[in-house]
């Protein structure tokens, strides 16, 4: 057995090997959502998501007939999903380049209709003024009535406690386990993130741990930073996209638009 502490981003097929089940069942519930909140018009649907990753939402949209727009910070990444990309069929397109969150509005050349940055994707941002820059480049991008749907995880300090998650994947002959340690912090914004990932390439074992932090928003914290933002919150939703209360702790989805 082989032990090492590259982590799971650096490895885009492992990554997309691991988060691949149930892709197409979440963009189900985000389709659902834009109908909701969301509704194109006229205009030809577009969805964007920032750090996309190897693009596995957008592949599912595009399959949808949705035109699709990515963006990740990775090199590796983009050339994973441009390469997946090339094998489509329809007439529906997908488009990818490397870009930050917090600059990226001049490389989008039409109007998005939907956008998605769902999983904490973005409390990689590490201060307030990052993610007000990201969501003043989300507001030159939109397009009129167009919601920005970003998942969160709401943290209530001093009542959490550390959690785990086990996420599975399998293609062909490899299999892929993710076992995920997260530890509120004592103090500060920062959760720490460990990950411990086995991946079995038939019957060859190797086993990488790795660890990352993830910024942390109280409700007002995050609600604070949208009112100063030049979105506004026009929902909030679960992962089937009912409508909840926003929550003072715990996961859920919150429909961001221009004011």
């Amino acid at each position: 057995m082989r032990v090492s502490t590259t982590g799971l981003y650096s490895d885009p097929m492992i990554y997309d090997i691991l988060h691949a089940p149930g892709t197409g069942e979440e963009v189900d519930a985000f389709v659902q959502i834009e109908r909701r909140w969301s509704p194109p018009g006229r205009r030809r649907r577009c969805w964007l998501e920032p750090a996309c990753g190897s693009g596995r939402y957008l592949r599912a949209a595009r399959a949808r007939g949705i035109d699709a727009i990515g963006f990740d910070i990775s090199p590796g990444m983009i050339d994973y999903a441009v390469q997946r990309a090339g094998r489509a069929r329809g007439s529906a397109t997908e488009t990818y380049f490397v870009a930050s969150m917090t600059n990226f509005a001049d490389r989008i050349e039409h109007p998005v209709t939907f956008a998605i940055n769902p999983i904490n994707t973005i409390r990689h941002l590490d201060t307030d003024e990052q993610m007000l820059a990201h969501l003043d480049q989300m507001a030159r991008v939109l397009a009129p009535g167009a919601c920005y749907c970003v998942g969160l995880s709401i943290s209530l300090y001093g009542l959490e406690q550390a959690s785990e998650d086990v996420w599975r994947g399998a293609r062909g002959s490899c299999a892929v386990t993710q076992v995920v340690q997260f530890m509120p912090p004592p103090h500060g914004r920062r959760e720490q993130v460990i990950s411990h990932l086995t991946i079995d390439r038939g019957g060859q074992i190797e086993e990488r741990v790795s660890r990352y932090d993830l910024r942390t928003y109280s409700l007002d914290e995050w609600t604070d930073l949208v009112d100063r933002s030049p979105l506004r919150l026009v929902a909030t939703a679960d992962m089937e996209g009912l409508v909840i209360e926003p929550p003072r702790m715990g996961y859920a989805l919150f429909l961001l638009a221009r004011r």
